[in-house]
């Protein structure tokens, strides 16, 4: 309690000192306060009105105050790095004040003393406070572990890199100004707001933008951006087709490349990584494809980042091609193959695979596509506690799982409609099996003749899904589609157990939801399902904009899902199961206004919109383990 108390009053006194900022904020009916802002999380934003905290859902803000919002939550790189060795320049400075912020956005400038597991020391206005970790923000925190490794020197490296001085991508440095793709642009559309993000891709007529330090991206029609955004967009483009033709180059001299001696055990160890600028960090390799090298950080084992080949020295590149002919020679040899036929996939026949076509195999995560062609799973995998092992082992949990939903019913309209699944009986040139391929689609033919589109991209970085069904003739029955996560019912048989053989096995779980009006509400998985209902029934709390699940059933992984737009779009919460207590086993749909109107209309093939998910609205995904 002295702690907290010492905490809150020189916070206070520093804002005090420091005064408050107002900026103006308009809702969409031109409604505008002026208050100071405190924090956003890309959902809302969050300001001091009054001395009153209030968070505010950004949708229901002007584009004005929506960019505004994002400008002044723009992350500074040292959070979430788009390149892992911008976190180490240039190198903090223990003596030198610092910023040290907390949870209600509240600052202080204070000299760095020391750290331990529950606080951090500093030297403010002479005297020596000890700040507890839980109290200060994320930013705060990293700062914090970023000064008390300053004085630690990095360990020994085993492996030492075989210095390439003639293979290294082209990449020369940029003169001022000049376009980069590691770059944020100010992105204008044809009504003036301006929105602060990364350029990704154009496909067709659509742009592609990161956004939030890559915590979230955009799809947007080009033709709704102004001119100066279409020609910038178009000379990023031909950017990113520059370096693409480099790094296709770059592939083929890999191939002859002298690499360092590596034995089995290297590829769980951490190595020491250098970047084209001399600034080391230390790493264990996760993957490695024609495009860059997937790492996982030591001062960070809970995301991994992806770094292109042209951004590592001549020895890391020997170092990352070495460590990706090891483990694909210690892959499985000739592994039995059993080829697709009628309705299921090409598949592994044996090993830790068996039934599975599209296999990613990630520091945080393992996903699966199983040979049915519309079920995906996600088994979360658990920080390594071994020895120098820096990559763990995959949790002992029920998986979740994704479901592309193609259904009809065959009483629509009913109270108590029953339903039943399109079964995929063909398949048009079904992929083959994979360990590396991000991109899958799947082409088919469903019972009734429709044909289909399921579109999945799996990444290090995340998870989209996507797709379309074309139903010439819906006779009797419409077909309707959706695409799902399944969190699973994680206690065996719970209808038969005690509260207390429950609260063991649920613990803190909860689900996270973020209403597109009410403000971010936490459910505990220990609620009835009834008890949920009447406090959280009705338009306020469904549909919402996202979600998040969280807590002891999904160790220290947090599972955020969010579609790319809602416009037109409807995602929507509920349970999974049909008992009543306790709340865990939990639905998250994403699908067309169409198609949710569809399933409770008794005419629902009337809903053109029913049948599609398009790319720029697609369903994503993101996977952190602890504070990511």
């Amino acid at each position: 309690m002295k702690f907290k108390s010492l905490f809150l009053i020189f916070f206070l006194l520093s804002s005090y000192l420091n005064g408050q900022t107002l900026h103006p904020w308009t809702d969409l009916q031109g409604r505008t306060l002026q208050a100071e802002y405190i924090k956003s999380d890309g959902i809302t934003v969050t300001i001091n009105w009054n001395g009153k905290v209030i968070p505010i859902p950004l949708a229901t803000l002007s584009p004005e105050s929506q960019a505004l919002a994002q400008k002044l939550s723009a992350p500074k790189p040292a959070l979430v790095p788009a390149n892992p060795f911008d976190t180490i320049a240039p190198k903090p400075n223990a003596s030198q004040l610092h910023p040290w912020t907390d949870l209600q956005g509240r600052t202080l400038e204070a000299v760095f003393l020391k750290m331990d597991s529950q606080s951090v020391t500093v030297r403010w206005q002479g005297k020596e406070v000890p700040l507890p970790l839980t109290n200060l923000n994320p930013a705060s925190q990293a700062l914090a572990r970023s000064l008390a490794r300053v004085s630690s020197p990095p360990a020994k490296e085993v492996v030492k890199p075989v210095t390439q001085k003639k293979t290294v991508v082209d990449s020369a440095p940029r003169a001022p100004g000049e376009l980069s793709l590691d770059s944020e642009y100010e992105w204008k559309n044809t009504a003036g707001s301006v929105l602060k993000a990364k350029f990704i891709s154009v496909e067709g007529d659509t742009l592609n933008l990161s956004t939030y330090g890559g915590r979230a991206e955009q799809s947007i029609p080009i033709e709704r951006m102004s001119k100066e955004s279409q020609d910038l967009a178009n000379k990023l483009q031909t950017l990113f087709a520059k370096q693409a033709k480099r790094l296709k180059d770059f592939s083929i001299k890999r191939k002859s490349m002298k690499v360092p001696t590596l034995s089995e055990s290297d590829l769980g160890k951490y190595h020491s990584w250098e970047n084209s600028d001399g600034n080391q960090i230390q790493a264990v390799f996760v993957a490695a494809n024609d495009t860059g090298v997937t790492l996982l950080m030591k001062n960070n084992p809970n995301r991994p980042y992806e770094l292109n080949w042209e951004k590592l020295s001549p020895g890391s590149q020997s170092l990352g091609e070495g460590l990706r002919r090891l483990k694909e020679k210690l892959a499985p040899k000739a592994p039995l193959i059993q080829p697709a036929i009628g309705g299921t996939l090409s598949r592994y026949g044996n090993g830790k695979w068996k039934g599975y076509n599209t296999v990613l195999e990630s520091a945080v995560y393992d996903v699966a596509l199983h040979s049915n062609g519309n079920t995906v799973r996600i088994w979360l995998k658990n920080e390594s506690q071994v020895g120098d092992s820096a990559l763990g082992e995959r949790a002992k949990r029920v998986p979740l799982s994704v479901n592309f939903r193609a259904y009809y019913y065959l009483n629509p309209g009913e109270r108590n409609r029953q339903w039943k699944h399109r079964k995929i009986v063909s398949y048009d040139s079904p992929p083959e099996v994979s360990t590396d391929r991000e991109l899958t689609k799947i082409s088919g033919t469903l019972d009734n003749g429709a044909t289909f589109d399921y579109n999945m991209q799996i990444t290090h970085r995340g998870l989209s899904f996507w797709g379309e069904i074309d139903e010439k003739k819906p006779g009797e029955y419409a077909t309707i589609f959706s695409i799902a996560l399944y969190s699973p019912n994680f206690i065996p048989d719970v209808g038969n157990k005690s509260m207390a053989e429950i609260k063991p096995l649920v613990g803190d779980g909860t689900l996270y939801i973020d209403p597109l009006e009410a403000k971010r509400t936490k459910i505990s998985m220990l609620d009835k399902w009834t008890d949920v209902l009447s406090k959280l029934s009705g338009n306020t709390w469904n549909p919402i904009k996202s979600a998040e699940l969280a807590g002891f059933p999904f160790g220290s992984h947090r599972i955020k899902v969010m579609p790319s737009s809602l416009s037109g779009m409807v995602f929507r919460w509920g349970k999974g199961y049909s008992g009543t207590f306790p709340f865990q086993g939990i639905h998250l749909v994403h699908r067309t206004e169409d198609s949710y109107s569809a399933s409770s209309s008794k005419t629902p093939v009337e809903f053109k919109k029913r049948l599609e998910i398009p790319k720029n609205k697609k369903l994503n995904i993101n996977i952190i383990r602890g504070r990511g």
